[in-house]
């Protein structure tokens, strides 16, 4: 039996070594992208075109739902007037582009444009916005048709990070569902893999009345983990829409892939929890086994069982006469079901998770992720059910054998608990590359600083693991080997007592803290979920042309005001027209100043024009102000437009910028 279960585990082993450089060689790993967002757009983002566009055309990383919706806005007189016309629509034909029209457009005026755009992913259910600008006519930029596109131009990611209630709280329910399921798996592989000799009968009995309400409180935690997870879900997506709509929000759970999975593995788990009852009121019944013939003992197990004896006759008489049984239903049939709705739970979220979120899923990378979930179960679940199940039941000081059971189940738990390490590595590595694509943004992306963390932890708790069953199992073998020989009278026995007590509390130490390791592993795996990987921007050609850079006029320019970056942009930047500024505000971090007041006056540099005020306060994150024709910007040369920036307990910044306007 040892000698199968080791060339078992050596097969997956081999196994997932070729399939992971097989898959290396042939194929190269996909880039997992969770949540959709924008990677390309059509008016390119930041670009001029020579009239307005029939359609918007937005491009993601990911499938995105029909939920997912785009409004665009014509900037007039400073005003926000939507020009789009009726709803978004999600091709057939390409489940990762919105499109959204503009009535009329032969009619739209020149000037700026906002599409303000919303998606929910069709995978994870999780909603993500932005906005998108492009120019028509006359560009105060100059930009010919570049590509400005980025994850802070159109994609909001400081409002989509922020750790808001929401977030905290996604953060936490994932991290507890996933600690759930983890010391689910640990605890089924151990009891239906390792606990079924006879010889672990009794300690099968024992953990079983421990393990039976921690399985009821991980399936129940997942219940309702997956329940709360879709309630923020929807909470984000109402975050976005201007009125509370109910059926819009109901509709993530038939309108993604998202809420058909979570349907199905919600089904899972109730099914789980029916059979967790029906088994435990079988097994519950006791049924008399025939006594089997007398094996015979190891010297060993003689002199324990005498110590034993002299110890705590009834105690020990009790342990090794009780005999239990397993229920009618065969033991293998009931392993069977408890792998599969555990192998097919595992299944449902691993086709929510991120690797899925690439555009063509390779079958290699949903693989990997499900001997992923399944290994990290088996690894540190497997450490937990030691840790807080096994030892302690193990550790007591009145049944001496204890020790020859501990070190015969550490024998059998071994091999398993090294098996889904090193799944665990592999996969682990190779999911990491899918999800990184430059070493730089393990430093400079949340998700990659989370991704770095988990790497260190796991890493550390490998070496913690082959030190507790490699050197502490093998010290503690040895020493209930010598326990025997001296009897239950001498002082070096209980010498020899007490240092089992001492490797057993070691072994307990280390497998606490592998299992607190493993606490922390799992909530790095919550928060990459939430900060999804850094986004990949593919080489996107579009159709719209660009203007020539002979048609216009760079009136844009950014300059440093204190701790401030400021960039100001005049539009259109020629006589005749009225002119909007636009003024945008980061601090020394890079995050948009939305709480500041902005007063502008502008003059002409060469002759006195009369001054032109505008006072905007508290921009979304854009201050922008409208001047007439006849108020400001009369006259072709060079103006100057004075910037004055006030925070509250702030110093007041002043500065001037200077444009030039053509006739």
């Amino acid at each position: 039996m040892q000698q199968r279960r080791w060339l078992f585990i050596s097969i997956a082993l081999l196994l997932s070594f070729l399939a992971y450089f097989g898959s290396m060689l042939v194929i190269p790993p996909p880039t997992a992208q969770a949540h959709a967002y924008v990677i390309g757009s059509d008016p390119v983002d930041g670009s001029t075109v020579g009239k307005v566009p029939g359609e918007v055309h937005i491009f993601f990383n990911a499938p995105i739902s029909s939920i997912s919706n785009a409004h665009i806005y014509s900037i007039q007189h400073g005003n926000l007037v939507e020009v789009s016309t009726g709803a978004s629509r999600v091709p057939a034909s390409n489940p990762q582009e919105l499109i959204a029209s503009i009535k009329t457009p032969d009619t739209q005026p020149e000037g700026s444009y906002e599409v303000m755009w919303t998606a929910v992913a069709n995978n994870d259910g999780n909603t993500t916005y932005g906005i998108i600008g492009f120019d028509v006519g006359f560009s105060g930029t100059g930009v010919d048709g570049t590509t400005v596109l980025g994850p802070t131009s159109s994609n909001n990611l400081e409002s989509i990070h922020k750790l808001d209630t929401a977030a905290i709280l996604s953060i936490v329910w994932e991290w507890i569902t996933t600690a759930a399921l983890t010391f689910w798996i640990g605890l089924l592989v151990v009891e239906q893999f390792i606990l079924t000799d006879k010889r672990t009968l009794s300690v099968l009995a024992q953990a079983r009345k421990r393990s039976y309400a921690l399985e009821w409180m991980c399936l129940l935690a997942l219940l309702c983990g997956e329940i709360i997870a879709l309630i923020l879900r929807m909470v984000r997506l109402a975050q976005t829409l201007p009125a509370l709509n109910i059926p819009l929000l109901i509709t993530i759970i038939s309108d993604t892939m998202y809420g058909l999975i979570w349907i199905l593995r919600i089904l899972l788990i109730v099914i789980a929890m029916v059979f967790l009852y029906v088994s435990h009121r079988r097994r519950t019944t006791p049924v008399v086994e025939p006594e089997p013939e007398p094996e015979p003992i190891t010297n060993f197990e003689r002199l324990s069982t005498q110590d034993a004896v002299a110890v705590s006759p009834s105690k020990t008489q009790e342990a090794v006469e009780k005999r239990t049984v397993e229920p009618a239903m065969p033991p293998r049939r009931q392993t069977a079901i408890w792998l599969t709705l555990a192998g097919l739970i595992t299944l449902t979220f691993v086709l929510t998770s991120s690797i899925v979120q690439v555009l063509n899923p390779f079958v290699s990378a949903i693989v990997f992720d499900w001997l992923h979930w399944l290994s990290q179960g088996i690894w540190l679940g497997g450490f937990a059910y030691l840790a807080y199940v096994l030892l302690p039941l193990l550790s007591g000081a009145e049944l001496e054998y204890n020790t020859e059971t501990l070190t015969f189940l550490l024998r059998r738990l071994t091999p398993l608990l090294i098996a889904g390490m090193a799944i665990q590595l592999v996969s682990g590595l190779f999911l990491s590359e899918a999800s990184i694509h430059d070493p730089q943004q393990l430093i400079t992306d949340p998700f990659g600083r989370t991704l770095l963390v988990q790497i260190l932890l796991t890493l550390f708790a490998a070496l913690l693991s082959i030190y507790a069953l490699y050197i502490i199992r093998p010290k503690l073998t040895h020493q209930a080997l010598l326990l025997p020989v001296v009897k239950a009278d001498l002082p070096a026995r209980r010498t020899r007592q007490s240092e089992i007590s001492g490797t057993q509390r070691l072994l307990k130490l280390s497998a606490k803290t592998v299992a607190f390791c493993g606490a922390i592993i799992l909530l790095c795996f919550a928060l990459k979920s939430f900060f999804a990987p850094p986004i990949d921007f593919p080489n996107v050609k579009y159709n719209n042309p660009g203007l020539t850079q002979g048609n216009t006029t760079i009136n844009a320019q950014t300059r440093q005001m204190g701790d401030l970056t400021v960039t100001l942009q005049v539009l259109p930047g020629r006589i005749g027209y009225e002119h909007t500024v636009i003024v945008m505000i980061t601090d020394n971090k890079g995050r948009p100043v939305t709480n500041a007041q902005v007063n502008l006056t502008t003059n002409m540099q060469l002759m006195d024009m009369g001054e032109g005020h505008a006072s905007l306060q508290q921009g979304n994150p854009v201050y922008i102000a409208t001047f007439d024709k006849r108020a400001a910007f009369s006259m072709a040369g060079l103006w100057n437009i004075k910037v004055e920036i006030q925070r509250a307990g702030q110093k007041k910044l002043t500065d001037t910028f200077r444009i030039t306007l053509t006739a």
